[in-house]
């Protein structure tokens, strides 16, 4: 098995490090009698097996034979338990350095049990070595020797052979040796944490979707080791099968011969690894769920992308309990399983892949370059750990950096190409309108931008999400969450390339933008001042603009009484925004015209919970509730909201004003109507008529009031008052509506007619003539 420099380089270090151990124990202690029982019990059996001896055999082994079969931990811990056998210097300078060398022990076993390199495993590794030869020379030979050598001739450690050990656990695998060894995964501990997690959790099927060369595979290869070395792990094995039909050169795309490039591929390869043979696809197929179900297998599947089909969803979908499916896919299955996507890696991160990568590969060009630069590399590959990785190759083999950079198309290729040829066509016409038109869109824009309607455009968008060719970002408006779509900087970066509309398209695109430019600003203009009058669509922000268009035209329809045409508009808007509290707002007046109390009030709810600080909701659902629904005292609970809201308001204020009134709260009216005189001036005419009218009103409800009570002075009084305010009124308020509010007070003046106190005699027969002269009965 060919191994990379970076662990063929530790294993040099450790071993060297090693046999100065056991060389300081053989050159002190003379004989076996002073081991630790238990240590010399496990290293004769390891030699004894290595030798096919008996246990009789025992008494022939010696001292020496025995160090052979130590630990790296058994050496220096004989030298710490034994102080009186080795020199003073020796002892004190192992005890200095007993916790650094424990820290050596897990690094020797990722090397010799072939298991991933940590990032920090040759560094540290080297940095030790480098400290105990210059502190101890004598005691450390071998080490010398060793760093010399890797001085002069760096490549000598790949004509070593790491010896076959036995594993440290007994779970069966099939796992390939690690490609990130040369640095070890950076910056990757929290998706491989949360990915374990998942898998000893309760999701059968885990997906590690992202873009092509993101480090899926690595990091689903790293989650599988960690599987196997964890003792709680529940798993009888750990099996790997990839349908990865490619690799990425510096010059070409290299095919691979024999690649799995089915179902039945997969199946016969899972079922080779499990059983040890493969057959048909229907007896395939059931002999794999059998042994899934009789043991439990976390099943590692790499690069589904190229192989997804109907078998396959049949396939995880039967998964047995106990058992897991692992998949690593540039395409989402979709409802099967628990996706996890991955993003490129933190900036910080990636420029410390290329930096530590250019320095193993000696690359100085790339290695001493400021970090300013490194970050601005990265960023330009977009931090994906496989461009960076091309890029130094690349550079490697003598072109400039921004050559590489400039000219990375065969990389796009290999990431994007797979992904691209499986899009729909309505997906493909999407990605030509985004590349057009940059930014983040929502869905209504996507929509107006492709004429696609709303089942289609959310179709196509779902595509390109699952593809991790898109990403989005939703914002906080109001209760509701606002969702917005872009390319992938990858994705864009490769259609640039290789898919760029053509010259009509971006031409088309770029009208519609200016279309939807001018849709806004006739949209503004057409507002009125006043926000709660009900034709005013209010915006969230700019890209609400086609929605609030399609509101605008439903509106006009309703008032054409064209309502098929409205509720076509309405439904359109609900597919597209529904999470846009207008839509539900003028579906409650379109359910509110054809006469459907129940689902206005129900949309009327749902504009409120969408945005609940919007007092134009909460003024409107009150005049709904007080005028439709006939329910006062809910009406005045939404009129207070609004004047919470908007104190400043004279709408909402004279709203509730006359809610309290309806309410015989005639104090709380009054002083409403005290505080708003001094906006009355200031008010639309339509609005000071309602003042006029409510004062008016206010008067005959409290004559009514008192004549019940019997109280017939205090009645005419209040009719008096009456007569006054409506005296006083400007001649064109004093219009047919007006003159047959008077009428309601006729009821009241019969009874007070009837009064017998002569001191009132006067003023009642006045305020008759007055009454029968302006009051029209309906």
């Amino acid at each position: 098995m060919a191994f990379n420099l970076t662990r063929m380089t530790v294993y040099a270090l450790i071993s060297a490090i090693e046999q100065d151990l056991r060389d300081m124990v053989t050159n002190h202690m003379t004989d076996k009698s002073s081991l630790n029982e238990s240590l010399a019990e496990r290293a004769s059996l390891r030699f004894m097996k290595d030798n096919e001896l008996n246990l009789t055999d025992t008494e022939e082994i010696g001292l020496e034979d025995l160090v052979g079969y130590f630990d790296l931990g058994d050496t220096f811990q004989v030298i710490n338990g034994n102080k009186d056998l080795f020199p003073t210097q020796l002892i004190s300078h192992i005890k200095e350095h007993t916790k650094q060398l424990e820290l050596l022990v897990p690094v020797r076993n990722r090397v010799m049990h072939i298991r991933p390199l940590d990032f920090e495993d040759l560094p540290c590794t080297s940095s030790l070595c480098q400290k105990l030869v210059k502190e101890a020379p004598g005691f450390w030979r071998n080490t010398t020797d060793t760093i010399q050598r890797l001085d002069a001739e760096p490549s000598f450690v790949l004509s070593l052979e790491i010896p076959s050990l036995d594993e440290i656990t007994g779970v069966k695998h099939n796992l390939p040796l690690p490609d990130f060894d040369e640095t070890g995964l950076i910056g990757r501990d929290e998706d491989v944490a949360k990915i374990k997690r998942l898998c000893l959790g309760g999701f059968p099927v885990i997906s590690i979707v992202g873009e092509g060369g993101v480090g899926k595979t690595a990091l689903a290869l790293k989650v599988a080791y960690e599987l196997l070395e964890d003792p709680n792990s529940p798993f009888d094995a750990v099996i790997w099968v990839s349908s990865k039909t490619s690799q990425i050169t510096v010059n070409e795309i290299v095919e691979f011969k024999g690649a799995i490039s089915d179902s039945l591929g997969m199946f016969n390869e899972i079922e080779s690894e499990l059983i040890g043979e493969g057959i048909s696809k229907k007896e395939s197929f059931d002999e794999i769920i059998d042994y899934l179900a009789t043991f439990k297998i976390a099943l590692f599947i790499d690069n589904l992308e190229t192989i997804l089909d109907d078998n396959i969803r049949e396939f995880i979908g039967s998964l047995p309990n106990g058992s897991k499916i692992i998949i690593t896919s540039r395409i989402g299955l979709g409802a099967f399983e628990y996706p996890v996507k991955l993003q490129g890696i933190e900036e910080g991160y990636a420029s410390q892949l290329l930096r530590t990568l250019s320095k193993l590969r000696n690359i100085d060009t790339l290695a001493t370059l400021p970090q300013k630069t490194l970050l601005k590399y990265v960023n330009r590959m977009h931090r994906n750990p496989s461009y960076i990785k091309w890029f130094v190759s690349s550079v490697q083999t003598g072109l400039a950096p921004e050559v590489v950079l400039q000219h990375s198309d065969l990389f796009l290729e290999f990431c994007m190409s797979n992904v691209y040829k499986y899009l729909s066509p309505d997906a493909r016409t999407l990605t030509d309108a985004m590349q057009c038109a940059h930014g983040l869109k929502d869905l209504p824009e996507l929509a107006y931008l492709t004429e696609f309607d709303a089942l289609t455009v959310q179709k196509a968008t779902q595509e390109l999400m699952a593809t991790n060719m898109m990403t989005q970002s939703s914002d906080s408006k109001g209760a509701s969450v606002k969702t917005r779509y872009q390319l992938s900087e990858l994705a864009r970066a490769y259609l640039s390339k290789h898919h760029k509309p053509s010259q009509t398209i971006q031409k088309q695109i770029r009208a519609k933008q200016n279309q939807l430019n001018s849709v806004f600003e006739r949209q503004m203009k057409q507002r009125s001042s006043n926000k709660y009058q009900k034709k005013n669509i209010k915006f969230r922000d700019k890209s609400d603009r086609v929605v609030a268009k399609m509101l605008t035209d439903a509106l006009t329809n309703l008032n054409n009484n064209q309502y098929g045409l409205a509720y076509d508009l309405l439904d359109e808007a609900h597919r597209m925004a529904p999470d846009y509290f207008e839509v539900p707002r003028v579906f409650a007046q379109y359910y509110e015209i054809i006469g459907n109390i129940a689902d206005a009030r129900e949309q009327y709810e749902l504009a409120i919970v969408l945005e609940p600080d919007a007092p134009q909701l909460h003024y409107w659902f009150g005049k709904f509730l007080l005028q439709k629904d006939d329910n006062v005292d809910d009406a005045i609970v939404q009129f207070q909201r609004a004047h919470k809201l908007d104190p400043s308001s004279f709408d909402t204020a004279l709203s509730l004003a006359r809610c309290y009134m309806f309410a015989s709260s005639y104090d709380e009216t009054e002083k409403l109507l005290d505080k708003l005189k001094e906006q009355f001036e200031r008010s639309p005419e339509h609005l000071q008529k309602i003042y006029l009218d409510t004062e008016i009103q206010i008067s005959y409800r409290l004559a009514d009031d008192f004549c019940r009570d019997g109280n017939i002075k205090a009645s005419l009084k209040h009719l008096e008052r009456m007569k006054e305010l409506f005296d006083a009124l400007p001649d064109h308020f004093k219009d047919k509506y007006m003159r047959k509010k008077l009428a309601k007070a006729k009821y009241t003046f019969n009874h007070v007619q009837k009064s017998t106190d002569l001191e009132l005699q006067s003023r009642i027969t006045q305020f008759g003539v007055w009454l029968n002269e302006h009051a029209i009965d309906n």
